[in-house]
């Protein structure tokens, strides 16, 4: 079951081959890209996150 069909708010996804990490927020049923990087991510949604993506690497 998708997602945003059983209603989770914020939404990740990270890209492994070339590592980028995407955000989003649910917005009306459906999901708009909040935030996206392949260095660092900040985002307010549902806390303030500065997220270093090689800091979540091997």
């Amino acid at each position: 079951m998708p997602a945003e069909e059983v209603g989770i708010p914020p939404h990740r996804r990270i890209e492994q081959n070339p590592l980028h990490v995407y955000a989003y927020d649910l917005v009306d049923g459906r999901y708009e890209l909040a935030a996206d990087s392949a260095e660092e991510l900040i985002v307010a949604k549902p806390f303030d996150i500065r997220l270093r993506v090689r800091d979540i690497t091997p």
